[in-house]
């Protein structure tokens, strides 16, 4: 299972939604006027991954040899 987000494109909205179950929305922009609708579902859903990731990542690392 994959906790990624991704991003979904419809006429009127652009969604963050979750990679493994696009229909499991997480978050709705609204298309209206000048508002960048589509840059704040991408910068959104590109920041939850890298967290993500950096959080798997360290995760994995062993323990300092002081056990700190």
């Amino acid at each position: 299972m994959s906790d990624r987000l991704m991003v979904v494109e419809e006429a009127s909205r652009v969604l963050v939604v979750r990679e493994d179950d696009p229909s499991d929305w997480l978050c709705a922009f609204a298309k209206t006027g000048d508002f960048p609708a589509e840059r704040w579902a991408q910068d959104m859903a590109r920041t939850y991954n890298a967290r993500l990731e950096l959080s798997r990542t360290s995760s994995r690392r062993r323990p300092a040899a002081s056990g700190r």
